[in-house]
């Protein structure tokens, strides 16, 4: 799976070189606030509440690649001091615009940091809709599902800002 992955990033890094001629890479980044469930070994879902972080370089109209850090706690007061788990991802963007609307998927590598000390690379997928209220903001849609069978789930809502417009 890393080897496809690599071979991908590569192809995707070589595509966007020949297009920076075209078009320069427009970068994006965003914040949103998610509930997110971890699935336990006995079954059960702990629902946590989530805070993200995303930086984006959109290369073409429809491919990009997303960065993506969140922190999750099922209290509070504790999301950022003391989460229950962590996790940063890389992954491919791609999505369709039309007017002030747009709809991506995503799919890459995540690394997660348990409270208990354990940490892993995973697998990540997700997609979303970016509901734009003009050039520059969109009202973020965003479900992403990682872990090698699903483990952890995040839903949630937030703010992003294309530097120089989303067209």
């Amino acid at each position: 799976m890393k080897k496809l992955l690599g071979g991908l990033m590569l192809s995707l890094g070589m595509m966007a070189s020949s297009a920076q001629a075209a078009a320069p890479a427009k970068m994006y980044y965003g914040f949103g606030f998610a509930d997110s469930s971890m699935e336990q070994l006995v079954g059960d879902d702990e629902s946590m509440g989530t805070v993200t972080g995303t930086l984006g370089f959109q290369l073409l109209d429809f491919v990009g690649i997303e960065l993506e850090i969140g922190s999750a706690s099922d209290q509070a007061s504790s999301v950022l001091s003391d989460p229950v788990f962590t996790y940063q991802a890389a992954m491919l963007r791609l999505g369709y615009r039309w007017d002030r609307a747009g709809i991506y998927i995503l799919g890459g590598q995540v690394r997660v940091d348990t409270d208990g000390g354990n940490s892993g690379s995973e697998n990540a997928l997700g997609f979303g809709v970016n509901l734009f209220g003009n050039e520059t903001t969109a009202l973020n849609l965003h479900f992403l599902r990682f872990g090698d069978d699903g483990e952890i789930t995040t839903a949630g809502i937030g703010f992003q800002y294309y530097f120089g417009g989303f067209r």
